[in-house]
């Protein structure tokens, strides 16, 4: 029981394996980055014809879909913001170097020109269950999408080395509703928060559980409440010099 290649994480690492090209009728559509200080993360999308039309930033989430359209997504504060592109409406940049300083002057998550894409801003200051959402119609088809983010009032939400308030939240967008799923068994663990993460989940589809993957943890299968890790598949022992005791 694995996690399917083509299943999104966290910008500049996931987008970096050959799977993360883009195939269209129009051709093929291929990641590049910066890997030296100060533009390192910064990850930028070329167009079939090697110009450059998208730009994203650390801990962005990108999925391909139909029709030659684009989703990213990104969590940020207290929301995520889910963005459509249709990738030919995309206006190429001139001068990327010159943009990608720019990006990271402006603290830019995303930055792209041309056609208004369609931008979906969900907050995230929920509680543990199923809440109803109002997506735009273009998020109509898409399927079942699983979101990592932090979870709770305002009052818990700030994120501490020894505390933390991570969820799924598991978009139905044609049921226009979110299930947020609390991931008890590692907010309440004894993890090192700044060294140890979760960084993409799906739903298996024979028995619809969810499995997952971290960094510094391992892959694991979680139980049918999606809250908890039922097997560990495969776990990475990690020993931190900071690494709080029991």
């Amino acid at each position: 029981m694995k996690i399917e290649a083509t299943t999104p994480g966290p910008s500049p690492w996931y987008l970096r394996a050959p799977r993360a090209r883009i195939s269209t009728p129009e051709g093929s559509w291929a990641w590049e980055f910066y890997d030296g200080s100060p533009l390192s993360g910064l990850s930028r999308l070329l167009s079939p014809q090697g110009e450059t039309v998208l730009f994203v930033d650390f801990n962005c989430y990108v999925q391909p879909l139909s029709g030659g359209r684009l989703l990213v997504w990104y969590e940020t504060g207290r929301q995520i913001v889910f963005t459509i592109f249709d990738l030919v409406a995309l206006i190429p940049f001139k001068d990327h170097l010159k943009i990608a300083a720019e990006i990271r002057t402006l603290r830019k998550r995303i930055w792209f020109q041309g056609w208004s894409p369609r931008i979906y801003d969900v907050p995230t200051a929920l509680c543990e269950g199923t809440h109803a959402i109002s997506p735009p119609a273009e998020f109509a088809d898409l399927p079942e999408l699983l979101v990592l983010a932090d979870f709770g009032s305002m009052e818990t939400v700030s994120n501490h080395w020894d505390k933390i308030y991570r969820a799924i939240f598991a978009f139905d967008f044609k049921s226009r509703q979110v299930t947020v799923l609390p991931q008890k068994w590692f907010n309440e663990g004894k993890y090192d928060f700044g060294y140890q993460w979760i960084t993409r989940v799906q739903r298996e589809p024979r028995t619809g559980q969810i499995v997952g993957e971290g960094i510094r943890l391992g892959n694991f299968l979680l139980d049918p409440s999606g809250t908890q890790v039922q097997e560990w598949l495969h776990q990475d022992i990690f020993y931190h010099p900071e690494q709080r005791l029991p």
